[in-house]
């Protein structure tokens, strides 16, 4: 029996479903970029990693199972990401002066922009992972408005 790449492709997706649980497709569309600069898009496994997070530091860290940082220009921007059924948050801000940190005033105030998942709003610092979280049980489609 001659096995094709397609049926072989077939046979991976499976396993890795199988073993992953569901896994599931995350479309993420941000909107209303209103400068260019590079964006910091962290998708979220762990609640106190998520509430702690006040954008002081771009990049990898423990509790974020995927992201993006990558420049951005003005308008709106789509990301793909295969994630393992579960629970998740997504923080963004645009660091519009590449300093790999989100600025803010005086009172704290952020000067770049930013947002969260399902638009969520915190009061002093970024929201619960409970208003900002969603869940993965197969392919899934997210619009942030910054």
């Amino acid at each position: 029996m001659k096995y094709t790449p397609r049926y072989i492709l077939y046979i991976l997706a499976s396993i890795f479903v199988t073993t992953s649980g569901m896994a599931g497709t995350l479309t993420v569309e941000v909107t209303n970029i209103e400068k260019a600069g590079e964006i910091h898009l962290a998708i979220y496994d762990n609640a106190d990693v998520f509430e702690n997070d006040n954008g002081e530091k771009g990049g990898a860290a423990n509790g974020i199972i995927e992201g993006v940082i990558e420049d951005v220009k003005t308008g709106t921007a789509t990301y793909q990401f295969i994630l393992p059924a579960g629970t998740y948050a997504i923080g963004i801000f645009v660091d519009a002066n590449y300093n790999n940190e989100m600025d803010r005033n005086f009172f704290g105030v952020p000067k770049e922009q930013y947002g969260f998942s399902n638009n969520a709003k915190g009061s002093f610092g970024p929201p619960s992972f409970k208003d900002a979280s969603f869940t993965i049980k197969g392919d899934l489609s997210l619009r942030i408005d910054l």
